[in-house]
């Protein structure tokens, strides 16, 4: 491959960050989007490290180098070492994931020719103006893809408002900055405008307050560094009054709240438990759904409940490392996020330091901008597997920017380092895309199970997902529902089966541990054997006195009681439940039925 595919390549993977889905999968914005962020980065990463021109940044080589060393070692002394390591197949945000964040960063630096950096901020206009159009056909004729929310909230290509905000903070000042460089043809100027007032559109709608005081902020550090003209100003204030006007007859709705700011405090009330329970090492990557349990108090669940969402995340990205990787950890991420940060106020404000680099300034501060804006948006929401690849490449193209040196010149290069990295990104690039297709291939086999009527066709094709992708925990999860809702005895036994191979895979994952109590509760109301109703009942007197403030828990342990003739502790489960969740219809009858069999 020549050098001019390694700038193609990434720029792909910006595309596919943003646009990458598959209306036909279960899960229509998930795996599509990893299969192709995850080994587009290693394909590019892999080759920009390869060829690399100049040394990387010492700085931030030695942070990365800490940061990964003390997720690693976090990832080894805990009990779910394969999930961390590999990730989680919702929010991949295993050790490699962060290895990959890392090569993104090392390739960004490598692109050291401005039309390499172009084609990459091109990308993304591409990108926004993707996304920008999905989201005003939301707003006019509804989603393109259906989601389950009772939200009015814009989603995007993205299924997420948060995930959308956190987006647009990145793309529309690389689209504004786009559109103001001289340097630049009419026609991609005017695709730059077009992306970034589509996508204030969908900042707007998205409703994330989070990203909108992040971009608000970012804007004002551009303004006190760069004194913007007053015709840019009253172009800016134009752009933001028409996004507002287009989603007016929507506003109250997109900004609505059910529990307010109070439902992050919160989140970071969870978050600082789990980090004071593992201050030195964390709980390992992906292990923060698993702490959760013991961190979660009865104020929270009777706020929030659990029965649909479990926390996974601490809702801040300096908290969120903390918790993973120990307080060091978390101490390492912000100064290595900051110093970034920092570095792109500082470039806004001095323009760069050659004549090459002021010819695409406009461009360049555009992405600045768009740094520092990403970077707040964070310290309210998580790092993401699939964007923050975008926003470590960018962050690497500003190193390179911001320190430049040509093409030919490799006296400070190490070549060796460089080589041995691009090697393993090039090795683990086919494991990824053979991985991506066959979790394609399994997200539809499990949109077959959970949308056809037919119970023994949904039977096989949960079973099929399972065999193409028996690693992810999903897949064992849609099995086990189509096999309960058949409900012969085989199918109880089959479905406790998929939840036995998912606890030998993540041996504490909070919804393999319910799902197997469940079963063997199904088991036991159908066979009616002492053993089967004991063995269900020991399982979930454990869960409860692991999360004794769960409701669902505590519910399922009064059927097991009540099944097994231990009407006391039936009463007490019941009566807990229905103190945790006194709203709940189903809790309430359940309570009123085991107080009749007192009586």
């Amino acid at each position: 491959m020549g050098v001019h595919w390694i700038p193609f390549t990434l720029g792909a993977m910006v595309v596919a960050a943003v646009m990458a889905v598959d209306p036909g999968g279960a899960s229509p914005f998930g795996p599509a989007r990893w299969w192709l962020v995850s080994t587009l980065a290693l394909v590019g990463g892999g080759l920009a490290c390869w060829g690399a021109t100049r040394r990387l940044d010492r700085r931030s080589t030695l942070l990365w180098g800490a940061l990964l060393v003390l997720l690693g070692v976090s990832a080894l002394a805990n009990d779910d070492t394969r999930v961390a390591l590999l990730g989680h197949p919702v929010r991949h945000l295993g050790l490699i994931t962060w290895g990959l964040f890392a090569l993104s960063f090392a390739a960004g630096q490598q692109l050291v020719r401005h039309d390499h950096r172009r084609t990459v901020l091109r990308a993304a206009v591409v990108a926004a103006l993707g996304s920008g159009l999905w989201c005003l056909w939301e707003l006019v004729a509804g989603a393109p893809i259906a989601i389950v929310t009772t939200s009015e909230r814009l989603t995007g290509p993205f299924g997420s408002a948060a995930i959308l905000g956190a987006a647009c903070c990145l793309l529309i000042p690389v689209c504004a900055g786009i559109a103001l460089d001289v340097t630049d043809t009419q026609r991609w100027r005017i695709a730059g405008a077009v992306g970034a007032v589509t996508n204030m559109v969908a900042l707007v709608g998205s409703g994330t307050r989070a990203a909108w005081v992040a971009l608000a902020v970012a804007l004002v550090v551009l303004a006190l560094r760069r004194p913007p003209s007053r015709q840019l100003m009253l172009g800016a204030v134009v752009v933001v009054v028409v996004a507002f006007a287009i989603v007016s007859p929507r506003l109250t709705d997109v900004i609505d709240r059910t529990n307010g700011a109070s439902s992050r405090l919160d989140e970071w009330e969870v978050a600082t438990r789990v980090i004071g329970e593992h201050p030195l090492i964390g709980v390992g990557p992906e292990g923060y759904r698993i702490a959760a349990i013991g961190a979660v108090d009865a104020d929270y669940e009777r706020t929030y409940g659990r029965d649909q969402v479990l926390p996974d995340r601490a809702h801040s990205g300096p908290l969120d490392v903390a918790a993973t990787g120990g307080v060091l950890a978390g101490l390492v991420y912000v100064v290595l996020v900051g110093g970034i940060a920092l570095l792109a106020v500082r470039t806004i404000g001095r323009g760069g330091r050659s004549g090459a680099f002021e010819a695409h300034s406009a461009a360049t501060i555009g992405m600045c901008v768009g740094i520092v804006a990403y970077a707040l948006q964070q310290l309210l929401l998580f790092p993401l597997a699939e964007l923050d690849p975008v926003w470590w490449l960018l962050a690497g193209m500003l190193v390179a920017t911001t320190t430049p040196t040509t093409a030919t010149d490799r006296p400070d290069a190490d070549p060796t380092r460089s080589r041995s990295a691009a090697l393993v990104a090039l090795t683990l690039a086919p494991l990824t895309l053979v991985a991506g297709v066959l979790d394609v291939a399994a997200d539809r086999q499990a949109d077959r199970a959970l949308s056809t009527a037919d119970i023994d066709e949904a039977v096989q094709a949960a079973d099929r997902a399972v065999d193409l992708r028996p690693d992810d925990l999903r897949r064992r999860s849609v099995a086990i529902a189509v096999h309960l809702e058949r409900g012969t005895l085989a199918d109880v036994d089959a479905a406790l089966s998929h939840a036995e191979a998912a606890l030998d895979w993540s041996p504490h994952d909070p919804i393999a541990l319910d799902e197997r109590a469940s079963a063997l509760l199904t088991r036991a109301t159908v066979t009616g054997d002492d053993t089967d109703v004991g063995s269900a009942l020991d399982e979930w007197q454990r869960l409860a006195g692991l999360d004794p403030v769960r409701a669902r828990w505590q519910t399922q342990l009064a059927r097991a009681a009540a099944l097994a003739d231990d009407i006391e502790l039936a009463l007490a489960a019941a009566s807990t439940a229905a103190e945790l969740r006194p709203d709940d219809p189903e809790i309430a009858a359940l309570l009123a039925a085991i107080e009749a069999r007192v009586r």
